[in-house]
């Protein structure tokens, strides 16, 4: 039963020939095969995919799904069936139409923190292309000429898979570039010939008719990664783990190992860290300092890196989630804040351009996932909702609703007091609150608005002035660009009072 579902679901349009027969007994469309004579009922004769056993092998199957699916390829629907799928491939190799030019990543189509200055998101964003070509021109060389590459010439069984099997090619090149946009920073996962090896023997083992179920996921990448990071594990002797984490020693404690730690950070790396550049970011984060990672086994028994922590002059430095948005993962908070003090380690606090250090993120987490039972949510969850009269209340307290629907809040500065004991502060910017969703709504500001800060990371990120506000009854404190461009609002809501306004030329 599932295999023809499949079989449905993959069908490319241009594999339909469609009769369009109107008359007064049947105005609606009537599809008919296109060789037979008119027919009374509808009918449609499919020239697209075959059904997922009828394909010669898993993997002319697998090509002709990709096919299906990617319409870059430009090819007709009918070279997708069991019989034709062969000369499909063969002409896009002959075409060299398969490899095509590596995407790159774009600064300006990333959703970039507004604190991350211009220069760091170009200088980021060029390093991740240097490793996208480096990784992919790796993989490219080992899928053309696979009995040169040198690790697989322990394995001459894969080079000759790969070698006499273009369906598998298409397929191994797809999965490697499945994860990398121009929208992301993620980078192509490492070659290894042994868990290449592996992860191409699962699927052939899989049975004809089981392809369409087993083949729908977990997909062969995340397969492959999977079998990487086991054999990595396995060799440690943590494989057995539901989870676990795993300290890679800094290339100082550890230089005789040194290539061997790089290439386990690599491995371990989420697809979305830098650490998976084998360029430069996997030895520069092992240059100074270990570096701890944590995976769990996720529903299908694969391995999963949820959080990675960096170390600078002995302390924890950064914290990263999947995401690698310098926010740590609630659900990991705990789990994080337990094995730092299982290993007596301590963290930096500081805010850099670049982020919030290890203590600010811990603090960050602690409060976004703080629980108010009166508005039924945490912090995170109004924050995710666009919920202003619930941040308001959770970063202040001081919150009223107007009688128009409006707010009325108190003093407001771009900024949240992490730590009443030593001071620490933390920009709302850091903490995924965007400022101009977040004041839209506001008409009274009983209190100051301050918009500058002598460290400019604290600044407000604010892009127009908020359009409801008509009264701050204290003062308002901005910076000389600010007040170029919201000079004429800020006349007007402090009532065209000079006294009211402090404009900083730092």
């Amino acid at each position: 039963m599932f295999q023809y579902l499949s079989s449905f679901r993959n069908i490319s349009p241009l594999g339909l020939k469609y009769n369009h027969n109107i008359n007064n007994n049947n105005p609606a469309p009537v599809y008919r095969a296109g060789n037979l004579a008119p027919l009374k009922q509808d009918t449609v004769s499919f020239t697209g995919m075959s059904a997922p056993s009828h394909y010669k092998s898993v993997f002319d199957y697998l090509a002709a799904d990709i096919l299906s699916k990617n319409k870059k390829f430009q090819v007709d629907g009918s070279m997708l069936s069991a019989s034709n799928i062969t000369k499909a491939i063969d002409k896009l190799f002959d075409l060299n139409r398969v490899y095509g030019p590596y995407t790159t990543c774009s600064y300006e189509k990333i959703k970039w923190k507004p604190y991350i200055p211009q220069d760091i998101r170009e200088f980021s964003v060029n390093k991740i292309n240097d490793a996208r070509a480096s990784r992919l021109k790796q993989w490219q060389r080992f899928l053309e000429t696979p009995f040169l590459e040198e690790s697989a010439k322990e394995y001459p069984e894969l080079a000759k898979t790969i070698h006499d099997n273009k369906s598998l090619r298409f397929v191994i090149w797809n999965a490697v570039n499945s994860e990398i946009k121009n929208n992301n920073r993620h980078i192509p996962v490492p070659f290894d010939a042994k868990a290449l090896y592996k992860t191409i023997l699962g699927y052939e083992r899989i049975e004809p008719f089981d392809r369409a179920v087993r083949c729908a996921s977990p997909t062969f990448i995340e397969i492959y990664t999977h079998r990487l990071r086991d054999m990595l594990l396995e060799a440690k002797g943590l494989s057995d783990n539901k989870s676990v984490w795993v300290k890679i020693p800094s290339i100082k404690k550890d230089p005789s190992n040194k290539e061997e730690n790089i290439r386990t950070l690599e491995i371990l790396s989420n697809k979305n860290w830098c650490t998976r550049s084998s360029v430069d970011k996997a030895e520069a984060a092992l240059e100074d300092g270990d570096f701890y990672v944590y995976l769990e086994r996720d529903k299908n028994n694969l391995w999963k890196t949820l959080v990675g922590m960096t170390t600078s002059k002995g302390k924890i430095d950064q914290i990263q989630g999947q995401d690698n948005n310098n926010i740590i993962p609630l659900t990991e908070l705990e789990n994080i804040k337990n094995y730092i003090k299982s290993q007596n380690l301590k963290c930096q606090s500081d805010v850099i351009a670049e982020g919030p250090k290890a203590l600010q993120q811990i603090l960050i987490a602690e409060k976004l996932g703080e629980y108010d039972e009166v508005l039924g949510k945490t912090l995170d969850k109004a924050i995710k909702d666009g919920d202003d009269y619930a941040v308001f209340k959770f970063m202040t307290g001081k919150v009223r609703e107007l009688e128009n629907g409006k707010l009325e809040i108190g003093t407001y500065r771009p900024s949240y007091n992490a730590d009443t004991n030593s001071g620490i502060s933390v920009p709302y910017s850091m903490m995924n609150i965007n400022e101009d969703a977040l004041l839209q709504n506001v008409e009274v500001i009983n209190g100051n608005l301050i918009l500058d800060n002598k460290n400019p990371l604290f600044n407000s990120s604010i892009t127009v002035f908020p359009p409801s506000l008509k009264t701050v009854t204290g003062k308002i404190s901005c910076t000389q660009e600010q007040y170029q461009r919201f000079g004429e609002d800020i006349r007007r809501v402090t009532g065209n009072n000079p006294a009211k306004i402090i404009v900083h030329s730092r």
